[in-house]
């Protein structure tokens, strides 16, 4: 297990995320007037941003997405808005993950990829990769689908509809008209356990240590919760890709509890798994982890670092 150079500098993002400094709020409000709308003017004159309310963070997102990737994003009611920076984060480290393999065509899988589909659209977008994007939330698909037309992605991501939200790959690699073989997979599971009594009620974090975060809390209960987690969601795909070995190179999740990295390494471990990379996200207050494994050994993911 190898963690990554980039996250050498703690709390530092990503040493290529657009977002490592800070944006201009003032100048952006005075350029974007549904982002101008939801901020409040301070006596210094400087513009602030509540980042602890819903509506407020789908105009920073939506403003962000079209000021440094020209994307126009919308976001299905009452669903999950992705912070940009961490999603890029994410995205950073798998362009680290498959640097050493000098591809002129990549292609991924964006599991459960939401009403943004914003995983897909950035990975189109900023590197021209095909994207299959799965999702199972009709409200959802139609909103993704809408987010890959609206930007004239069509060519390079696909929305594919699950039929069974207890599935990973199987409905799409059953179908023997696809393409078989992406580079990547990519997931942000649902955090919580849905067997909780109290499945939003739990404190992940240790307040002396982790400050709590800025942001507000959005999503619909099936973005946010499943069975046993995101542990067990997790083992899903570990499972789902002990079936596929060669339907994808390199597999990876985003995990929210610092806790559920060594349950998943040894998990991997006794599934014989033996070439896997493990790394950080940092970003504010945020701290997220990440887990990657791979069946071709040839080349160690531990090689998939970098400083730059």
């Amino acid at each position: 297990m190898v963690k990554n150079k980039q996250n050498s500098k703690k709390f530092g993002m990503h040493l290529r995320n657009v977002l490592r400094q800070a944006p201009d709020y003032t100048k952006l409000a005075i350029k974007y007037k549904d982002f101008r709308n939801v901020c409040s003017l301070e006596l210094n004159g400087k513009v602030s941003v509540n980042f602890r309310n819903e509506r407020t963070l789908r105009e920073l997102t939506k403003m962000l997405l079209t000021e440094y990737f020209d994307l126009n994003v919308d976001f299905a009611p009452g669903s999950l808005v992705p912070t940009l920076a961490l999603r890029l984060n994410y995205i950073l480290w798998i362009e680290d993950l498959l640097e050493s393999f000098k591809l002129d065509q990549i292609k991924g899988i964006d599991i459960g990829c939401g009403s943004s589909c914003i995983y897909s659209l950035l990975g189109a977008k900023k590197n021209n990769w095909k994207m299959l994007a799965l999702e199972s939330k009709p409200e959802n698909i139609e909103y993704a689908r809408e987010n890959v037309k609206r930007n004239h992605l069509e060519d390079l991501v696909e929305v594919f509809a699950q039929p069974d939200n207890t599935c990973i790959f199987k409905s799409y690699f059953e179908q023997d008209t696809k393409e078989q073989m992406y580079h990547f997979c990519l997931c942000n599971p649902p955090f919580f356990d849905s067997n909780s009594p109290n499945p939003f009620g739990a404190n992940t974090r240790n307040p002396e240590r982790r400050p709590a975060p800025n942001n507000a809390r959005t999503g619909s209960q099936e973005e946010l919760t499943c069975a046993g987690g995101e542990v067990q969601f997790v083992q899903r795909i570990v499972d789902e890709s002990l079936e596929n070995k060669l339907c994808v190179r390199i597999f990876t999740s985003m995990l929210g509890v610092k806790a559920n990295v060594p349950r998943i390494l040894e998990y991997l471990k006794e599934k014989g798994l033996t070439n896997v990379s493990t790394t950080e996200f940092h970003q504010g207050h945020t701290t997220r982890w990440a887990v990657a494994w791979s069946f071709y050994t040839e080349t160690p993911l531990s090689q998939g670092t970098s400083s730059n």
